[in-house]
């Protein structure tokens, strides 16, 4: 279940997508979202130069543990 969240004041993670894992990546991310029961949205990207999924969330609190659970670090 997704709970659409106010765009005005949302904060965004843009995350890269692996086509060949893409539904396994995103149960990954819906399963952890509705455990920790982040309302959230989702949009995906899959044009060939995009291939992200922006997902946003309404605090800053829930932004980071997303970040720091999903976001590749160079």
């Amino acid at each position: 279940m997704t709970t659409p969240v106010d765009v005005v004041g949302g904060l965004s993670i843009d995350l890269p997508l692996e086509p060949r894992i893409l539904n396994e990546h995103l149960f990954d991310i819906g399963l952890w979202l509705m455990e920790r029961e982040i309302p959230h949205q989702g949009r995906i990207s899959m044009e060939p130069k995009h291939r992200r999924i922006r997902v946003s969330v309404s605090n800053a609190k829930d932004a980071m543990a997303f970040s720091d659970r999903f976001v590749m670090r160079v």
